[in-house]
């Protein structure tokens, strides 16, 4: 098993800011973790190379370089690089949120978008607000308020039935247990799983194992795991049954998210 690294929070996410918008860089060892904490501005956190996944109350998300999580004020989270990371996050005051999701999401992070980010790394913590570096910071705010979302978080579920399912889940994978199956090892019918299913995820059980699969796949991606490997660990009678949903789900193949 690999040793997880618990890491403290950056030390600018536990002081008030010192400028509208503030950049804070930092790289991460693969299982390291920052450890969960909040604070009363908003963030985006960022990684130009490898895959972070960052956890909420009431989901978890998983993001290569292609994409970023928006995290909103006063909401606990933690960060956990799933291979080296090198990270950027950008803090914003309450004064200039408006125009930001409501909630945490996941934003699409385009070629342009991605070129300002990687810019905007060599900015100072003391860059004036009124010159270039400031206006640099305000096009990747605007950017943001208008970043496509990416609707691959896994919403997760309270009931202690569904719980149980999540981590059996999480031990194995390959498990292809449908409700009736679960509901004979959890202990509730096939109707009082899909109906919790729905009401506390907002998906139906089929939906929601799809977004689990699709995390778990890009997790070992990550990692070196190949295709077929990866459809096997997770059940699928094919690598290209897996190749089909993959694609149908994230709008790209496996392999665009193979060692990012």
């Amino acid at each position: 098993m690999p040793n997880n690294i618990e890491l403290a929070p950056s030390s600018e996410s536990r002081s008030p800011l010192s400028r509208p918008i503030v950049v804070v860089n930092r790289e991460l060892l693969i299982h390291s973790t920052v450890k969960k904490h909040c604070h009363t501005w908003g963030q985006f956190v960022y990684a130009s190379r490898g895959v972070l996944a960052v956890a909420t109350a009431e989901n978890r998300y998983i993001v290569p370089p292609e994409q970023g999580v928006w995290v909103t004020p006063n909401t606990d989270h933690e960060v956990t690089a799933m291979s080296d990371v090198e990270l950027t996050s950008f803090y914003f005051d309450n004064s200039i949120l408006s125009g930001f999701p409501d909630n945490c999401c996941v934003l699409n992070v385009g070629a342009f978008f991605k070129a300002l980010i990687l810019e905007s790394r060599s900015i100072n913590a003391g860059y004036e607000w009124s010159g270039a570096d400031g206006r640099l910071l305000r096009l990747i705010r605007d950017k943001l308020i208008v970043a496509i979302k990416i609707p691959l978080h896994l919403p997760y579920p309270k009931d202690f039935r569904l719980l149980a399912i999540l981590t059996k889940l999480q031990l194995e994978p390959s498990n292809r247990n449908n409700l009736v199956q679960w509901g004979n090892i959890v202990g509730a019918s096939a109707r009082t799983l899909s109906r919790l299913f729905k009401n506390e995820t907002g998906l139906t059980y089929s939906e929601w194992r799809q977004r689990f699969n699709i995390q778990v796949a890009i997790t070992q991606l990550s990692s070196g795991e190949t295709v077929s490997n990866i459809s096997l660990n997770l059940g699928y009678e094919s690598p290209s049954s897996f190749i089909y949903m993959f694609r149908k789900l994230t709008g790209v193949t496996p392999g665009f998210y193979s060692q990012k």
